[in-house]
């Protein structure tokens, strides 16, 4: 309901699947924004009874993230449950702003949050993003807040494109108009295009090799130099870009490309570059590989990954 902590909490929203691994997809930005509500639990809570409380709260919110449970009987009137969350996950107008506990539902309960699963829920935002581009996904938010920002008269128009809801415009109320929410007509279709098997194979076997390298870092990383992690990181989330622009399937355009036509049309370079980037990527990872900042934890796998 505030538009610059929604813009740290939208990835999280943003899969148009429901799944374990929706509750993984976290901004990079969370972390920034949750002390704000843990910060009066300061006052009275013993900060170890606190990092349990914390981990036990998150790994519960973990299993509900699915849709292969579908009711738990008398439960559903004091736990958050699979049934409450996908109602939380939901784009329907009647899923907005509803559910949010976290282990307990008796808070939307009490203070008029609550809403029972009940037609279809029809995941993502009201908006889709339609990419897999990770930095994209991170940052288009807080873009939209910077250019609203700059455009909306007023200082305190401008206050309230920060802090209140993300449907807020002048003269709106603070959560905006409910009849602008996109209307679901149970015929929408995530955004999945088609990919050749190839191009599958080929993304499954490059991020087997990430995985065993982001794992091999987790392992070492209290012995390595801030130079080296951070090359590491630089590595992971310029693979994971190109992974998400490769299984988007954009054909390159059969244009002579400059700036203003980019603009113009909105385009991405990483978009119309992607076979580029990753070929960019696969000689970034042949270099630092060789050079030891990149370590596989099967030494036997060196030559094979140089393949």
């Amino acid at each position: 309901e505030v538009n610059i902590l929604w813009a740290a909490h939208q990835i999280h929203h943003s899969s148009e699947d429901y799944n374990l691994f929706t509750a993984l997809r976290q901004s990079i930005l969370q972390r920034y924004t949750s002390w704000i509500f843990n910060l009066p639990m300061a006052l009275f809570i013993p900060p170890s009874v606190f990092a349990v409380h914390l981990q036990f709260n998150l790994l519960y919110q973990f299993w509900i993230h699915t849709e292969v449970i579908t009711n738990l009987g008398p439960l559903e009137w004091i736990l958050n449950t699979p049934s409450h969350h996908r109602v939380h996950h939901g784009r329907n107008p009647y899923c907005i702003d509803k559910n949010y506990g976290g282990t307990l539902i008796i808070w939307d309960r009490m203070f008029g949050t609550f809403e029972a699963e009940d037609a279809k829920v029809v995941y993502g935002l009201t908006h889709p993003v339609n990419s897999f581009d990770p930095i994209m996904l991170q940052l288009r938010p807080l873009t939209h807040i910077w250019n609203t920002f700059w455009t909306t008269p007023g200082f305190c128009n401008k206050l309230s494109v920060i802090f209140k809801g993300p449907g807020w415009g002048p003269g709106k109320p603070r959560l905006g108009l409910p009849e602008e929410i996109p209307v679901i007509t149970g015929k929408e279709v995530p955004f999945n295009p088609s990919v050749p098997v190839h191009l599958n194979c080929y993304a499954v076997v490059h991020f087997a090799v990430l995985m065993d390298l982001y794992t091999e870092l987790l392992g070492t990383v209290t012995m390595l130099s801030q130079g080296t992690i951070l090359l590491r990181i630089g590595f992971i989330i310029l693979s994971l870009t190109s992974f998400g622009l490769l299984m988007e399937n954009r054909q390159a355009k059969k244009h002579t490309y400059n700036f203003s036509f980019l603009i113009m049309h909105n385009l991405s370079l990483y978009e119309n570059f992607t076979g580029i980037l990753e070929i960019i990527r696969c000689l970034v990872f042949i270099g630092v590989y060789k050079l030891g900042y990149l370590r596989s934890q099967f030494s036997f796998l060196g030559y094979a990954y140089e393949v």
